[in-house]
C-alpha cells in the first residue's frame, strides 16, 4: 500500500492535474460531448471508448496552424477570410487534401443572399428538388474515394460507391440546425441536406457557415441526427478536445482502409442498439421526477396547512398521484411536439411566453447564475406551465402568435383542477380569500427548483454515468409509452408516519416508516428505541434488516448496509445532519433520529435524501399491476405481431389463400376504413400504434393506385426506389397524418383496466397523428378503460340475463315482457347508427369535437338501461361462480328479477328499483375484490362498441397484442377466489388447472373476433405448455381456430426482461390449399397447440391409468421460518432427543442438481398433520415455528388454510409419503431444470415442491426417465421456466406410455447410476454442471464420454424394449430448441414423439374400453358398492 502523503507536501501542479486528466478518455468523451449540440441518437460512450480509447492528437505544429487560419477568418468573417477557413478545416485539419471535391464558388453569395456557385459535373449530380419547394439543393462538396472518378459511372446510383460524404455551405452567420431566413423553402440547413442524402443513400453529410458545422447522419428509414460544433474558440487551448474529437470522428483515414464494422456509419448503428438503455434511464427518471413533484405538491399542501387552510384534504392521495403522472405526460407530449415541430418553438411570443423548451434554459440559467437553492422559494415557472398546458387545450389568438386549440383530455384543466386552482378555503392566507372573493383562486405554489427536474429528467438521460441530452427525433412513441406505461406499477399515498425512501435498485426500493426502521434496530443498539449506553451491533441490524427487506428485493448487501450505517465522523455526521434539516422543515430532533439511517437513504432529484414527513404525500410500489409484468416492447416486435394479423385482412387474395405474394391483392380505401382492430390489454398502446402505422402505409397506398396526387407527392418525396420510407421525419408528413387520423378514427379499439393506461394509450396515437393545425383526434368513443375479461361478448346474454344463454332461456322461459328482444336489440342498432355518425365526423375544429362528445354522451345514455342489465348479469355469473347450481340459478333468477324491471318502459331512472339494481350488481362484482383491487368495472362488448357487433360485422376483424401474464397460483391472491371461479366458468368453460390469465385473454379474444377474424398475441411460453395450453389453445383448435403463425418461444428482445416468450397468429377462417403455415420461420404442413410442427398423429396425450397416483410434486412448506441450519437442527435434537420426530433434511431442486452427491444443505421442521395441541408437544421446535411463521402465515391472503393452520405445511402431500413409507431410496427429479436428469435419493427426508418424486426404488425405471425418449417426451409437453424444463407429473409423466418390459434396463441403470456418482464426486460437481459438460462438444474427457456411452446404451435398451428396431437413433451432438444437446438426431426425435403419441392414444382408448365395461359390470352388482380399481400393466 503506498504511503500516505505528509502534510505539507506539494500538491500536484495544475499542469499535472490537467494532464491526468487528458489521459482519462472517457473523461476526453465527456467533455467534448459536452461542446457539441446534438439532436438525435448519436455516438454512445461505450462505442466512443471501444473506438478511441484516447482521442487523437493534434500535433503543436497543426494548433499553430489552427491559430493562424482562425485569426484569418476572424479578420474576415464574411468574404475570403471564411473561405479560408472552410479550406482549411477540410483539406488540411481533416487532411482530405486531393480527396476533396469543391464546387467552384462555394460558400460565395452576391449582395441579395444568392448563391455565386458554378455548374459541377459530380456535385450536380446529387442535386435534388423537394416536391413542393421551389428550390434545388445543390451539394458544395464531397469527399471522393482515392483512385475512382464517381463522373464515369453510368448514373448517380452508381457513383453514390464512391462518395461516403456530401457537404454544403450556407451563407455567413447561418445556423445549420436553423432555418434558413427568407427562404421559399422553410427547412434548415441539416434538413436539406439530409433530404438529399436519403434521396441517394448517402449516410453522412457536413453543413457548415464556416463557424458553426453540422455532421449529419441520415440513415434509411431512421431520423436524422446531427452534431454541431462550434469553432469559434477553436483558436484556445480550452477547446482543443473539440478538435481533437472533431479530427478523430472525420480525419480522411476514417473513411478508407478500414473494415465496415469501422466505419462511422457503423459506429452510429451501433450506438443506435443503446436506445433501450436511454429507455430504461429515462424510464427512472421520470418516475423519480413525479416522486419529486408528488412530494412537492405535499410539501405545498403542509405550508397551507400550516398556514390553518385545509389545503388538499378532499383529494385521495392516488389522484393526487395520477395529476402528477399527467403532468409528466403532458411535458413530454409538449417537448416532443416542439422538437418535431409540431408546436411553433421558433415562433418568439410562443419560445418567450410558452415553450417548455425554453422554461428549462431559463431555470438552469437562474441554477448556474444563483444557485440552484433559490429556485426554492419562487414559483412563477409553475405558472408558465399551467399557462401553456391550457394554450394547448383552448388555442391562443394573439397578432404575433396563432395556436389552434388541441383539446385532448390529457390537457382538460377540468380534469385535476386542484392543480392548478387551489380549492376554497385549501390555503388560510388573505391572499387567498381576497382571490377567491374576486372569483379567482390561486395556483398551487409548486417551487421552479421543482420544476426545474421535471423538465430536466426530461431533457437529459444519464446512462453509464454519461450525462446525454435527449432527442425526441430519436425516441419512438413505443419507447415513450412504455416509460409512461411502467409508471402504472406505483401508487401515492399519504404516510402515517415519517416515512424514509430507501436505496435501491431503482423501480425496487423500499418505502419504511421511522417508526419501523426504529423498532428494528433497537436491539441492536441503533436508533432513538435503543436502550441508553447499549453498545451498537452493526453487523446484527445489517442483516436483520437484509432479511426484513429482501422481498422484492434487498436494498444492498449485508455487508454494504453495514458500512452505510456507520456514523463516521463529526464532519461527516455535521453534513448528514444538515442535509436532512433541509428536508425536515428544520425539524432538529426528528433530523436526529433519522440520522442514524442516513447513509441507507436514496437522493431524489435535487440531490437531497427522501424524507416524506407524517400525513405527507409519496409514491410506492402499487400490487395492482406488478404481478403481471410490464416489459418494453421493441417496435419490431409489435410491427412483427401487427402484421402478421393484419395482412390477410387487406390483401384478398393474400397469405390465406397463398404463400406467394406476388399474387395478392390490396383491397379498396373504403374496405380498409371498415376493419376493426383491437387491443384488449392496450396498455400505452404499442400495438394499436403498429397497426395505425401499418394501415395507414397501406391506406397511401391505395391512393397511390388511384392516382391521388398528393399521395404520389408524397410517395416520390419519402419513399426509396425499393418503395421502403426513408426517413421517420416522414411522418409527419401531411399525407401520412391524414393517413393515420383516418385509421384511428374508422379503425382502432382499445380496452385497459387501468384508466391512466387509457390516456397513456390516447397519448401514444395523438404523437403518431398530430396535426399542428387541428385538434388531437377523438378517441373517449375508440378507447375504455375497463375489464376486458369482465362483462358479455354478445347480446343473447342480455337477452337470457345469464353468461349462458341456452342455460338462461330454459332458466328464465316466460319471465320477460314479450318484445324484450326486439326492443334491446333495436336499442343497440340505433346507438350503432349514433357512433358510426361519431366516425364520420371530421375532427377538425372544437365544434367538431364537440358535436361528437355530444353523440357519444347520448349513446351511452341510450344504453344505460341495458348496461345495467349486463352488470346484473355479470355480477350473478361472478358471484355464483363455483357455489353450485341452485345457487346459481337462484342468483340468476334473482338476476333476472331486477332485470326485468330495470327493462321495462314504465320505470323511470328516477325509481328507487334502479338504484337498487345498481346496488346489488355493484355488490356481486365487488364479491371477493382484493383491498387494493381495480373496482370491478365490465366491458359489455355489443354496449360499448355496438357498431362493431352489428349482423354485418360481428365482431372484430383482427385482436392483437401483449395480454398480461398472472401464474394459475397467483390467480385466487390477486384477483379473488369468485373470479377465478367467474374465468373458470365463464371463459374458459369449465376446464381447470393451474392456468395462466394468459389463456383466458387467448379465449375472450376468440369470442369477440368477426367470420373473418385473426388474432395476433404475445404470451408468455407457458401459453402452449400444461394446464394453459389445455384451457385455452387446446379448446380453440377445438373449435376450429387454426394456429397460422407462431414462435414457440424465444428470448424477449430487449435486455430489460429475462424471460422467453411466445407469439401466436390464429385464424377464424380456413386456409387454402396454397397457403403455408410457418412456424419459427420455417414452414410446416400444420402447428399443434403446443406449437410444434403437425405430424402424421394429431391430437394431444391423454393421463393414463396405469400411471396414476405414481409420481407426486415434493411438499409446498409456505413460510422460511421452519426452516433451519444443520447445526440448529443437531442442537435441538441434542438436547430433546424427541425433536427428531420433526426435524428433517429438506432437500430442495438446486441442492438435487448442484450438489455432488445431491444430499440437502438445510434441514426442516415438519409437524406432519398434526394437531396444534399436539405440535405444542415439542415447545422449543415449535417456539421457532410460532415465532418466525405464524405472523407471515397470518398476513396471506390466498389460503385460508394456511392462516388457519400456521404450524403446518400448506401443502404437506400427505399421499406422497404414504406412497413411499416402504421404500428406503426413491426416484427423483428437479422440477425446474435444463438436465430433467432422474436419480434416486434416500427417504426419511422433506422433499420441496421444487421435487418431483415417482414412487419407485428401480434402477431400471430411473434409467427409463433419464432416456432421450422419455426426456424428449417431458420437453415436449411439459411447461418451461424461461428456458428451462418445468417437469409437470401430470403433463409428462402421467401422459407417458411405458413399455410393458424393460429386460436389460436393470444393469444399464446400475451402471449409469455408478458411472454418475463416481464422476460427480470427482469433479465435485452437481447434475447440472456435469451435463452441460456431457452436452459440450468441446468436452472430450474420458470420464465424460463413458457417461455418454451410458446414455447411448440406455436409450438403445429403451428402443427396443419398444419394439422399435427399425430405428437408428444417431447419436450425437445435436442442435436443439434449447441449444446443442448429446441427443438423438433430429430426424428421428419426430418419429419417437409419433410413436409415443400413437402408444398414448392406443393406451387410453383400452383403458376407456376396460372402464366402460367396468362400470357395466358394477351397475349389475347391486350389492357391490366398491369402485373397481384398474392396474393393468405397470412398473410400479
Amino acid at each position: 500500500m503506498s504511503p500516505m502523503p505528509r502534510s505539507g507536501s506539494r500538491r500536484p501542479s495544475a499542469a499535472t492535474i490537467r494532464a491526468a486528466k487528458a489521459s482519462d478518455g472517457k473523461q476526453q468523451h465527456l467533455d467534448w460531448l459536452n461542446l457539441v449540440e446534438v439532436s438525435g441518437p448519436f455516438l454512445t460512450l461505450p462505442v466512443l471508448l471501444r473506438t478511441w480509447p484516447q482521442l487523437e492528437g493534434v500535433p503543436s505544429g497543426r494548433r499553430a496552424d489552427i491559430r493562424l487560419h482562425h485569426g484569418i477568418w476572424q479578420d474576415d468573417r464574411k468574404g475570403a477570410g471564411r473561405l479560408d477557413w472552410i479550406g482549411f478545416q477540410l483539406r488540411t485539419l481533416l487532411e482530405w487534401d486531393d480527396a476533396l471535391h469543391l464546387r467552384e464558388g462555394a460558400g460565395q453569395f452576391g449582395d441579395n443572399g444568392e448563391s455565386l456557385t458554378e455548374d459541377d459535373t459530380l456535385l450536380d449530380r446529387f442535386a435534388v428538388s423537394p416536391p413542393g419547394a421551389d428550390i434545388t439543393v445543390r451539394p458544395d462538396f464531397a469527399l471522393v474515394r482515392p483512385g475512382t472518378d464517381p463522373t464515369a459511372e453510368p448514373d448517380t446510383s452508381a457513383s453514390v460507391q464512391h462518395v461516403p460524404i456530401l457537404g454544403l455551405v450556407l451563407p455567413p452567420d447561418t445556423v445549420p440546425t436553423r432555418r434558413i431566413r427568407d427562404d421559399s423553402w422553410a427547412a434548415s440547413g441539416v434538413d436539406r441536406l439530409a433530404h438529399v442524402l436519403r434521396h441517394h443513400g448517402v449516410e453522412l453529410g457536413l453543413v457548415t457557415d464556416g463557424r458553426w458545422w453540422s455532421l449529419v447522419w441520415a440513415p434509411p428509414g431512421g431520423v436524422t441526427t446531427s452534431a454541431t460544433f462550434d469553432t469559434i474558440a477553436w483558436n484556445e487551448a480550452a477547446d482543443l478536445v473539440a478538435v481533437r474529437a472533431w479530427v478523430s470522428l472525420l480525419r480522411r483515414g476514417r473513411f478508407f482502409g478500414r473494415p465496415a464494422d469501422e466505419l462511422l456509419p457503423a459506429l452510429l448503428r451501433e450506438s443506435l442498439d443503446g436506445q433501450e438503455d436511454v429507455t430504461e434511464a429515462l424510464g427512472i427518471q421520470v418516475r423519480q421526477a413525479v416522486e419529486l413533484l408528488v412530494d412537492s405538491i405535499g410539501r405545498a399542501e403542509a405550508r397551507m396547512v400550516k398556514r390553518g387552510g385545509k389545503g388538499l384534504s378532499g383529494v385521495p392521495a392516488s389522484e393526487v398521484y395520477r395529476g402528477a403522472v399527467a403532468v409528466m405526460m403532458r411535458v413530454v407530449f409538449l417537448l416532443f411536439a416542439e422538437e418535431r415541430g409540431l408546436l411553433p418553438a421558433d415562433n418568439e411570443l410562443y419560445a418567450e411566453a410558452y415553450s417548455a423548451g425554453r422554461l428549462y434554459e431559463t431555470l438552469d440559467k437562474r441554477r448556474r447564475a444563483d444557485g440552484e437553492d433559490s429556485l426554492d422559494h419562487t414559483t412563477a415557472a409553475w405558472h408558465r406551465l399551467i399557462a401553456l398546458f391550457h394554450a394547448v387545450h383552448g388555442g391562443v389568438n394573439h397578432p404575433l402568435l396563432t395556436l389552434p386549440a388541441y383539446d385532448g383530455s390529457i390537457f382538460d384543466p377540468k380534469r385535476f383542477p386542484w392543480l392548478e386552482a387551489v380549492p376554497e378555503g385549501a390555503d388560510a392566507t388573505d391572499d387567498d380569500a381576497t382571490r377567491v372573493s374576486d372569483g379567482h383562486t390561486s395556483l398551487l405554489p409548486i417551487d421552479d427548483r421543482t420544476v426545474l427536474h421535471v423538465l430536466d429528467s426530461v431533457q437529459f438521460v444519464v446512462v453509464n454515468r454519461e450525462r446525454r441530452r435527449l432527442t425526441f427525433r430519436a425516441l419512438d412513441v413505443e419507447q415513450i409509452g412504455y416509460v409512461y406505461e411502467g409508471l402504472l406499477s406505483y401508487d401515492g399515498k399519504r404516510a402515517q408516519d415519517t416515512v424514509l425512501g430507501l436505496i435501491g435498485k431503482p423501480g425496487l426500493e423500499h418505502e419504511v416508516s421511522l417508526t419501523e426502521l426504529e423498532e428494528l434496530a433497537a436491539p441492536f443498539g441503533v436508533g432513538a428505541r435503543a436502550i441508553s449506553g447499549q453498545k451498537s451491533n452493526l453487523p446484527g441490524l445489517s442483516k436483520k434488516l437484509y432479511e426484513h427487506l429482501k422481498d422484492p428485493r434487498p436494498p444492498a448487501a449485508a455487508s454494504k448496509m453495514e458500512k452505510l450505517l456507520a456514523p463516521g465522523d463529526d464532519q461527516v455526521r455535521g453534513k448528514a445532519t444538515h442535509r436532512l434539516l433541509a428536508v425536515t422543515e428544520n425539524d432538529r430532533d426528528l433530523a436526529e433520529r433519522i440520522l442514524p439511517f442516513h447513509g441507507l437513504l436514496r437522493d431524489d432529484l435535487r440531490g437531497l435524501p427522501v424524507v416524506i414527513p407524517e400525513d405527507g404525500l409519496y409514491v410506492t410500489e402499487s400490487r395492482l399491476r406488478k404481478n403481471t409484468g410490464t416489459h418494453y416492447t421493441p417496435r419490431v416486435l409489435a410491427q412483427q405481431v401487427a402484421v402478421g394479423a393484419l395482412e390477410p385482412l387487406v390483401y384478398r387474395p393474400g397469405p390465406l389463400q397463398t404463400a406467394d405474394d406476388k399474387q395478392w391483392k390490396l383491397i379498396g380505401a373504403d374496405d380498409i376504413l371498415k376493419l376493426k382492430i383491437a387491443d384488449i390489454a392496450m396498455g400505452s398502446a404499442a400495438f394499436l400504434v403498429a397497426a395505425c402505422r401499418y394501415l395507414a402505409d397501406r391506406l397511401v397506398d391505395t391512393w397511390v393506385e388511384a392516382e391521388d396526387e398528393e399521395a404520389l407527392a408524397f410517395r416520390g418525396s419519402h419513399r426509396d426506389q425499393a418503395g421502403a420510407m426513408t426517413a421517420a421525419d416522414a411522418e409527419s408528413d401531411p399525407v401520412m397524418v391524414r393517413a393515420r387520423r383516418l385509421i384511428i378514427e374508422h379503425c382502432l379499439y382499445g380496452v385497459d383496466i387501468n384508466p391512466m393506461a387509457v390516456e397513456m394509450a390516447k397519448l401514444s396515437l395523438w404523437l403518431i397523428s398530430m396535426d399542428p393545425g387541428r385538434p388531437f383526434t377523438f378517441l373517449d368513443d375508440r378507447l375504455v378503460a375497463g375489464d376486458s375479461l369482465l362483462g358479455i361478448a354478445n347480446l343473447e346474454q342480455i337477452e337470457s340475463v345469464h353468461l349462458d344463454p341456452k342455460a338462461g332461456r330454459k332458466l328464465h322461459r316466460g319471465a320477460f315482457e314479450e318484445g324484450w328482444t326486439e326492443r334491446a336489440r333495436a336499442r343497440v342498432h340505433g346507438a350503432a347508427d349514433n357512433r358510426q355518425a361519431i366516425a364520420g365526423i371530421q375532427s377538425d375544429t372544437i365544434a367538431d369535437l364537440d358535436e361528437k362528445r355530444r353523440l357519444l354522451a347520448a349513446t351511452n345514455e341510450h344504453l344505460q338501461r341495458l348496461r345495467l342489465i349486463g352488470d346484473l348479469t355479470t355480477g350473478a355469473g361472478l358471484a355464483s361462480a363455483g357455489g353450485g347450481d341452485s345457487l346459481q340459478s337462484a342468483t340468476y333468477i334473482q338476476a333476472a328479477e331486477l332485470a326485468g324491471m330495470v327493462a321495462s318502459e314504465s320505470v323511470r331512472d328516477s325509481d328507487p328499483v334502479i338504484h337498487d339494481a345498481r346496488r346489488r350488481a355493484l355488490d356481486w362484482l365487488s364479491k371477493d375484490l382484493p383491498t387494493d383491487g381495480f373496482v370491478r368495472l365490465p366491458v359489455h362488448w355489443p354496449l360499448v362498441f355496438p357498431e362493431v357487433f352489428e349482423p354485418d360485422q360481428s365482431g372484430f376483424d383482427a385482436i392483437i397484442g401483449n395480454p398480461p401474464f398472472l401464474g394459475g397460483q397467483k390467480l385466487t391472491g390477486a384477483l379473488g377466489q369468485a373470479y377465478r371461479e367467474y374465468l373458470v366458468l365463464g371463459l374458459g368453460r369449465g376446464q381447470r388447472g393451474s392456468a395462466d390469465l394468459v389463456a383466458y385473454f387467448e379465449l375472450r379474444a376468440h369470442q369477440l373476433l368477426s367470420e373473418r377474424g385473426q388474432t395476433g398475441l404475445i404470451a408468455t411460453n407457458t401459453l402452449a405448455q400444461g394446464d394453459t395450453r389445455e384451457v385455452g389453445l387446446d379448446q380453440l383448435l377445438d373449435d376450429g381456430i387454426q394456429v397460422r403463425r407462431a414462435v414457440k418461444s424465444a428470448r424477449w428482445p430487449s435486455r430489460s426482461a429475462a424471460l422467453e416468450y411466445c407469439a401466436v397468429w390464429t385464424t377464424k377462417p380456413g386456409l387454402g390449399a396454397e397457403a403455408t403455415r410457418v412456424l419459427d420461420g420455417v414452414a410446416v404442413r400444420g402447428i399443434t397447440s403446443s406449437l410444434d410442427p403437425r405430424s402424421r398423429v394429431s391430437g394431444r396425450p391423454y393421463r393414463l391409468v396405469a400411471n396414476k397416483g405414481q409420481s407426486f410434486q415434493g411438499s409446498n412448506v409456505l413460510g422460511k421460518g421452519f426452516i433451519v441450519t444443520p447445526e440448529q437442527a443437531h442442537a435441538l435434537i441434542q438436547r430433546d432427543p424427541r425433536n427428531k420426530d420433526v426435524l428433517f433434511p429438506y432437500l430442495n431442486g438446486e441442492d438435487l442438481n448442484s450438489r455432488p452427491d445431491c444430499s440437502a444443505s438445510r434441514w426442516v421442521i415438519n409437524f406432519h398433520d398434526w394437531s396444534e395441541e399436539r405440535a405444542r408437544g415439542y415447545p422449543e421446535v415449535f417456539a421457532i415455528v410460532e415465532r418466525d411463521v405464524k405472523p407471515i402465515r397470518l398476513r396471506v391472503t390466498h389460503s385460508k388454510n394456511a392462516r388457519e393452520r400456521w404450524w403446518l405445511y400448506e401443502r404437506s402431500r400427505p399421499e406422497l409419503y404414504r406412497a413411499i413409507a416402504d421404500l428406503d431410496r426413491v426416484l427423483v427429479v428437479a422440477r425446474v431444470s435444463r438436465t430433467a436428469m432422474a436419480t434416486i435419493v434416500p427417504t426419511g427426508q422433506v422433499l420441496n415442491e421444487k421435487i418431483v418424486l415417482f414412487a419407485s426404488d428401480r434402477v431400471d425405471v430411473m434409467a427409463l426417465l433419464n432416456s432421450s425418449i422419455h426426456v424428449l417426451w417431458a420437453w415436449k409437453y411439459s411447461a418451461t421456466l424461461k428456458s428451462d424444463l418445468q417437469y409437470t407429473p401430470s403433463d409428462c409423466f402421467e401422459t407417458f406410455p411405458m413399455p410393458q418390459h424393460l429386460p436389460l434396463l436393470e444393469s444399464l441403470g446400475e451402471n449409469l447410476s455408478e458411472t454418475r456418482t463416481v464422476i460427480m464426486r470427482n469433479r465435485e460437481c452437481g447434475l447440472t454442471k456435469l451435463y452441460n459438460l456431457v452436452n459440450d462438444p468441446k468436452v472430450s474427457a474420458s470420464d465424460i464420454s463413458k457417461l455418454r456411452e451410458c446414455h447411448k446404451a440406455v436409450d438403445e435398451a429403451v428402443a427396443e424394449a419398444y419394439e422399435w428396431g427399425d430405428l437408428d437413433l444417431g447419436h450425437g451432438f445435436h442442435e436443439t430448441r434449447n441449444g446443442v444437446r448429446f441427443t438423438v438426431a433430429p430426424v428421428v426425435q419426430n418419429e419417437i414423439l409419433d410413436r409415443l403419441l400413437e402408444l398414448n392414444h392406443a393406451r387410453f382408448n383400452r383403458e376407456a374400453d376396460v372402464a366402460s365395461r367396468e362400470r357395466l359390470e358394477q351397475s349389475l352388482m347391486r350389492d357391490s358398492e366398491g369402485v373397481v380399481a384398474l392396474h393393468g400393466d405397470t412398473l410400479f
